[in-house]
């Protein structure tokens, strides 16, 4: 019964490394990933899994000539979680003020070899994909992972919560 033996998955590589493409909303938000190297993501509004070891910026029409593609990356150094006043001290009357936020502090911003452009009119906000998959796409569509179900079970089974309390009846 317990002949086939499963295969080891691939041991996560540099290459292999996970990547969160998120969707950069706004011009100042732009300005802070550049010039303070964070980002922020609603807890509300934030994938179920949002660890990653690089973060990849997908512009929107506002950003001109970078719009509707990724250009840029970084490695996530570390995670918190803050208020949104204390995230923007600017902004201390804003109605999600008291929010909740993911703030994800990345190191060296990096220029990808080639744009990867959405050839379709898409609404992008996180895409999870990795390192070799983001460096060799062409286009927006080429980073959802395809894994065959094999694949999919085990990613699942490494994720997800041992269980507790579990017996096994001989009924």
């Amino acid at each position: 019964m317990w002949e086939d033996a499963w295969e080891e998955p691939e041991v996560e590589t540099p290459e292999r490394q996970s990547v969160l493409v998120a969707v950069v909303p706004s011009l100042a938000d732009w300005e802070r990933v550049c010039r303070e190297g964070w980002y922020r993501i609603p807890l509300r509004r934030a994938p179920a899994r949002i660890g990653a070891a690089y973060l990849a910026f997908y512009h929107p029409k506002c950003f001109g000539e970078l719009r509707w593609a990724i250009h840029y990356y970084a490695p996530v150094r570390r995670y918190g979680i803050l208020s949104r006043r204390a995230l923007l001290p600017e902004e201390p009357n804003h109605p999600r003020a008291d929010e909740l936020y993911y703030r994800l502090e990345l190191g060296p911003l990096q220029r990808l070899p080639r744009p990867i452009p959405s050839l379709q009119l898409r609404r992008v906000t996180f895409i999870h994909t990795d390192l070799d998959t983001l460096l060799r796409a062409d286009e927006i569509g080429d980073l959802w992972r395809r894994e065959a179900p094999k694949e999919r079970l085990w990613r699942g089974l490494q994720l997800s919560e041992p269980a507790v309390g579990y017996a096994v009846s001989a009924a």
